[in-house]
């Protein structure tokens, strides 16, 4: 697969590989996912951001489905472990700049752990 990455970047040209003495032309792709990351031709990442955003909702519904009373501590563990484990992931290599991807994330961020805080611990106390 042959991927370019650029603002003007001419797609038009074909590369070729050899392969058992014939020439085959590489696919040509406008998205890839390397080590869990999206990468699309402009470097953007807005894939990515709102692909990390629902595997975090659904890491929680998950949590929601499976644990029906924890302690504050519990939930506290699993959150860090299987919820913000996802938004975290390489995010020095994607860090988002656009404001609205970091209010996304943040706003996901936020809206999980205080939806699931509440209705997860008040069962115990």
């Amino acid at each position: 697969m042959v991927m370019s990455f650029g603002r003007n970047v001419e797609k038009t040209y074909t590369y070729n590989i050899l392969e058992n003495s014939q020439i085959k032309p590489l696919a040509r792709t406008d998205q890839i996912k390397d080590l869990g990351i999206l990468l699309d031709e402009r470097l953007s990442f807005r894939d990515h951001i709102n692909d990390k955003i629902n595997k975090a909702f659904l890491m929680l519904g998950i949590i929601k489905r499976n644990f029906k009373h924890l302690t504050v501590q519990s939930f506290t563990m699993l959150y860090n472990n299987m919820v913000r484990s996802h938004l975290d992931y390489c995010s020095s290599v994607w860090s988002p700049y656009m404001k609205k991807d970091i209010e996304a994330l943040e706003m996901s961020s936020k809206k999980s752990y205080q939806d699931s805080a509440t209705t997860k611990t008040h069962e115990l106390f």
